[in-house]
């Protein structure tokens, strides 16, 4: 259950993102940045999706989708360093893997507690891992199907969108090691 305070972060951590977001864009007219008014209006068109499908999360995990939306959407489409620097796109896609790790884990907590399930980590991390990896795979099919259609070039071919996967696969990867790190390191302070 939200508090007040807890909707007045949210509201707060939008705002602070959409106005990055839109200092950001005035830069690219006075700097010489290279970017499209369509990357601006995506990544302004983003704060507000990712407010609206992070809602109900977490308030933890509603900051930390817009941070990741910062390096994804601000820093990268907007500021333009996926093209300015070579390993950005992978750095994003490792993030995004990350991200939504968490994103399953929370998932996997919410199922387990709607249907009175008693949680085991195991299952909680194998979820998030595999949720994520399927996410990475999704997003290359959206990609692929939006250069298609609209004759855009999001992937770069084959090796950009393997690497994509691979990086994002990599992130949930991150995740799910920690994870056990951290349940092993929980149940061996149990013991003593």
């Amino acid at each position: 259950m939200k508090t007040k305070n807890d909707k007045k972060y949210r509201i707060l951590a939008s705002l602070i993102t959409l106005i990055i977001t839109i200092i950001c864009a005035i830069l690219t007219v006075i700097l010489p940045i290279e970017t499209t008014s369509v990357k601006i209006i995506g990544s302004i068109a983003a704060v507000f999706a990712i407010s609206a499908a992070a809602w109900k999360f977490p308030l933890y995990f509603y900051i930390s989708a817009l941070v990741f939306d910062f390096f994804a959407a601000i820093l990268g489409s907007v500021i333009n360093l996926y093209k300015s620097i070579g390993f950005y796109d992978r750095f994003v896609h490792y993030l995004s893997g990350i991200l939504l790790a968490q994103a399953g884990i929370l998932i996997a907590e919410y199922m387990f507690n709607k249907h009175g399930i008693k949680q085991a980590a195991g299952i909680k991390l194998a979820f998030a891992f595999f949720f994520s990896s399927a996410c990475a795979g999704f997003w290359e099919i959206y990609e692929f199907t939006a250069d298609t259609l609209l004759k855009i070039d999001m992937q770069g071919g084959n090796s950009n969108t393997m690497g994509d996967i691979v990086s994002g696969t990599l992130g949930a990867l991150t995740y799910t090691v920690i994870g056990i790190i951290i349940k092993r390191s929980k149940n061996k302070n149990k013991s003593f």
